[in-house]
């Protein structure tokens, strides 16, 4: 199955390990965000996701969960990446309840500079 549509951010929340905003810090850190999504399209709903972060030098390495909650159940996203000028994803879908139960695909996302973007999902379910 293939589903495409807009993404947004609707919040970003992030802070060093030891609970500073992580614009305080400068230089090499660990941080975690709490993100909110809002998907808009064939998947509709929003998605609740943590980040896991090393700032290095020049290279801002990311894993994260995301559920996203829409009206026909589920899906669950593992995200593996680096933020350099631009975001560096591989996104898989590991898991989804009603409508995709056990749902497993891929997602790709392409984000313009505003925090927002369009998807693709394609998926088994």
């Amino acid at each position: 199955m293939k589903a495409t549509g807009t993404i947004e951010v609707k919040s970003w929340d992030e802070k060093t390990w030891d609970g500073r905003s992580y614009k305080e810090v400068e230089g090499r850190k660990l941080t975690e965000a709490h993100v909110q999504f809002g998907y808009a399209g064939d998947v509709s709903g929003v998605g609740s996701c943590r980040y896991l972060m090393y700032y290095g030098d020049d290279v801002a390495w990311t894993t994260a969960i995301e559920e996203i909650t829409t009206d026909e159940g589920t899906l669950v996203l593992r995200h593996v990446g680096a933020y350099r000028s631009s975001v560096e994803a591989v996104i898989e879908i590991v898991d989804g309840t009603g409508k995709y139960l056990n749902a497993r695909g891929a997602v790709t996302v392409n984000w313009a500079e505003d925090g927002s973007g369009t998807y693709t999902l394609e998926y088994e379910v």
